[in-house]
Parts: C-alpha cells; sequence; structure tokens
C-alpha cells in the first residue's frame, strides 16, 4: 500500500515495529526529501512573465548634461518574484550604449562613432556581477559616463539622446537552469519586429519566436541626454534692455510732468547734468 503526498511523491507505508530513535531519523530523511524534491526551479513557472520583470529595473537616475561633462548614471536590481525561497543568484548584469539618436538622425553607436561617451572613461561596455538577491533585496549599478566637447550631441533647442541596452542572466538558487532577460537593443530590428507587433496601439509578442532566441524575458532600455546648453549672454542683454527701456520711461514721463515728482525730477536733471558734463569733456578730449 503506497500514501500520495502533495509532491506526488508515493511513500510506501508497513507494518514494522521500529525502535524510537530509528523512527525519528526515518521521519528527518523523509522531511529532507520532501524539501529537496519540492519546486526545484523555486516554483517560478515563466521566470521572464511581465509581472516580474517590470518591476526587477528599478530608481533609473538617467541626467541629461553638456558636453564635457560626466554624468552619474545608475539603478537598482531588485528580486521580484515575491517569495521567500526564491533567490537569484549569481546575477551578471551587463549594459551598453548602442544608439544616438537627435530629431534629424539615427546613428548605431560602435567602433566606427567618433569621439563616444565612454563608461568610466573606458569603453562603451560594462558587466557587473551581483552574487545573489534574496526576496525584495535590491542591488545598485551605478557607473560614470565621460564625455568630451567633440562627442556627438543636439542644438540649443533640441536634446541627443544616447540609449544604453541592458541584459540579465542568472538563475534561481537550487536549479542551474540560466535565465536570460534582454532589452531592445540587444535585437536586429528584423529580430525585434517579428517578435513584437503592435495592433490597436497595443503591443504582442511572440513568445515562441523569443524562446528560439533564447531569451525568457525582454526588460526595458534606458538613456541619458546630451544637451548644448543655452548661452546666459542672450538672457543677459534682454534683461538689461528691458531695465534701459523702463528707465527711459519714466525718466521721460517724469520730466514731461514738472512738479507732480519733485524729488524725482530733481535727481532726473541733477543726472542730466552729469551726462552733460561728461559729453563735454569727451568732447574736449577729442578735439587735442
Amino acid at each position: 500500500m503506497a500514501v500520495e503526498t502533495e509532491n506526488h511523491i508515493a511513500i510506501p507505508q508497513y507494518r514494522v515495529a521500529m525502535r524510537p530513535h530509528l523512527v525519528a531519523l526515518v521521519a528527518l530523511a523523509m522531511a529532507a526529501l520532501l524539501i529537496s524534491t519540492g519546486g526545484t526551479r523555486g516554483d517560478v513557472s515563466d521566470p521572464g512573465a511581465p509581472r516580474y520583470v517590470n518591476k526587477m529595473l528599478v530608481d533609473f537616475i538617467t541626467p541629461t548634461v553638456a558636453p564635457g561633462k560626466t554624468l552619474q548614471f545608475s539603478f537598482n536590481v531588485n528580486n521580484s518574484y515575491g517569495n521567500d525561497t526564491i533567490v537569484m543568484n549569481n546575477i551578471i548584469v551587463i549594459v551598453g550604449i548602442y544608439r544616438f539618436a537627435t530629431q534629424d538622425e539615427v546613428r548605431d553607436v560602435n567602433g566606427s562613432f567618433a569621439h563616444p561617451p565612454l563608461i568610466n572613461g573606458d569603453s562603451l561596455q560594462i558587466e557587473q556581477v551581483i552574487p545573489y538577491l534574496r526576496a525584495a533585496e535590491r542591488a545598485p549599478v551605478a557607473f560614470e559616463i565621460d564625455t568630451s566637447r567633440k562627442t556627438p550631441h543636439g542644438t540649443y533647442y533640441s536634446q541627443s539622446t544616447y540609449f544604453l541596452r541592458i541584459s540579465l542572466v542568472f538563475n534561481i538558487l537550487g536549479n542551474s537552469t540560466p535565465i536570460v532577460l534582454k532589452s531592445k537593443g540587444w535585437f536586429t530590428d528584423e529580430q525585434w519586429n517579428h517578435m513584437v507587433t503592435y495592433v490597436d496601439q497595443q503591443s504582442t509578442l511572440n513568445l515562441t519566436y523569443m524562446k528560439s532566441l533564447g531569451v525568457d524575458g525582454i526588460i526595458p532600455d534606458s538613456s541619458f541626454g546630451l544637451k548644448q546648453p543655452i548661452p546666459r549672454w542672450p538672457l543677459v542683454l534682454l534683461i538689461a534692455a528691458c531695465g534701459a527701456a523702463a528707465f527711459g520711461a519714466v525718466y521721460y514721463f517724469v520730466l514731461d510732468h514738472p512738479g507732480k515728482y519733485p524729488a524725482l525730477e530733481k535727481r532726473f536733471y541733477y543726472l542730466r547734468g552729469k551726462l552733460g558734463e561728461l559729453r563735454r569733456q569727451l568732447k574736449n578730449r577729442r578735439r587735442k
């Protein structure tokens, strides 16, 4: 006779007299067996499902800076599986700059791209390893991106954007099967258009084709901006012109209404006398 357990393991049942200490050992062994056979993949039937991966990359800091400046880029990797038994293990995070875009052009950032922004001043791509993440734990991914004045950028009125692609590869503790998550930048346009279709402003993902590419789920790209700041001197000139126009309006209004504002009138006549004296001195110097 056999008894079916919750984990569908048939346990033979015999009527055998056993000593108490042997009974305890058998009970412990069976408990260990049940634990080890229960959900080898942490009971995650679809680890790349949107309900998980949409919350896996969080807290992005994506600044916009002027050419020649260094920016701080960061985000957190989050264990979003929501189960204390599911531990993300040996997480490999790869981030790379792959595309440049403005309102007028789109270009791939590769070896032929002149004066590209560089991660940590060294390369277009960085790799970081996170040993493990327990449920709801987060780990930071942070680095600097160096630019030069020659790095391609937008105009005063049009910002340029550099896109970053992100890849996550990890396994669930207790299962060596790798889970691969990638963002749009890791696919060719042909692959992406085959995998993702848009109907009535709704996107549909071809899971079969995605799996054939060795990918378990889609995570988002990220980006940062590079923009030439608007120079301040036009603003200074505009403020100065507005101030001069306002002063001129008050000056002529007061002098056109004598006796109405005696204090201001006296000051303006004094100022006009000083200006007249200054003009005469300048003329005398020119004659000499």
